[in-house]
């Protein structure tokens, strides 16, 4: 075992001594909230019922990042706390490598760029608190070393910095596109990404990355629709909405199988419904009307 890794596994023994039946509730629960659960049903709620514009931009960072993510994951290949001291308490175990932490680096992009859009105060608190507690909760729970959570932590804050200088001239040069030039970018984009590593881990993103930016340039030309509304309808979008977008993702999965090809069927269909499909259903059903 080499010196960094017997570091590491110190400092996550040492946080382990503070365990007790209500921070092990807390951490448990506050790790939810970089599973890929919670994006399934937080980003079309956002882009469904707040706001469509502040929705693609936090998917175009969101993805890359998971992306950029598992292939640094499957770079270094290093092995996670409970798999090196198996006495460790380690209530979730997820599979696949540990450095860097995307739990930590995840939660950080999504609530940093929350917060560079938004610009408000509040919205720097939760950039600040969620990724805080995400971060030492996975030491908590023996699934990432400290050095894991450092380097998430790190590659979120330059994703973060860098979105923001770069995504305004970016978005004003794609807007300027023709229709034909956009989804060649929507579609290229993701290839590319796909050329540089693929796997069953990277197919997730990229799928999604491609199905849901093919999506919201075709909804944006055809149906137009606004996430405004009353309050029940946006109870019935998210019911209707992420119900089936939750379906697609186990109904296609014995189907199309789980490989690299696979998946990223899969999530690139489960992008287009988030994009188009269910807003094309909300206008059609008065749940949302055309902006």
């Amino acid at each position: 075992m080499n010196d960094w890794i017997q570091w590491g596994l110190e400092v996550v023994r040492a946080i382990q001594t503070i365990r007790n039946p209500a921070l092990d509730q807390f951490f448990l629960t506050i790790n939810f909230l970089g599973d890929a659960e919670f994006y399934l049903i937080f980003f079309p709620v956002l882009f469904w019922c707040f706001s469509k514009s502040v929705g693609y931009r936090l998917a175009g960072v969101f993805l890359f990042s998971s992306f950029l993510n598992e292939t640094l994951k499957a770079v270094f290949a290093q092995p996670r706390p409970y798999q090196v001291d198996k006495n460790l308490w380690a209530p979730v175990q997820q599979p696949g490598y540990g450095i860097p932490s995307g739990h930590t680096q995840n939660t950080l992009t999504t609530w940093g760029n929350l917060a560079t859009q938004l610009r408000r105060r509040g919205w720097w608190a939760l950039a600040f608190a969620i990724p805080l507690s995400v971060g030492f909760g996975r030491m908590y729970l023996a699934d990432h070393f400290p050095q894991d959570v450092i380097a998430g932590a790190i590659l979120g804050v330059a994703l973060v910095a860098g979105y923001a200088v770069l995504e305004p001239p970016a978005t004003r040069w794609i807007i300027a596109q023709s229709l034909a030039r956009k989804l060649a970018l929507a579609v290229l984009a993701p290839l590319a990404l796909a050329l540089v590593f693929f796997s069953v881990k990277t197919a997730v993103p990229i799928g999604a990355m491609l199905g849901f930016f093919v999506g919201a340039i075709l909804e944006e030309r055809y149906v137009r629709f606004s996430p405004r509304g009353a309050w029940w309808q946006h109870l019935l979008k998210f019911a209707l909405g992420v119900a089936i977008g939750l379906g697609l993702r186990v109904a296609l999965k014995p189907l199309l199988g789980e490989t690299p090809v696979g998946d990223t069927i899969r999530y690139a269909i489960i992008g287009v419904w988030f994009a188009l499909g269910a807003p094309w259903v909300f206008v059609l059903a008065r749940l949302a009307k055309r902006a």
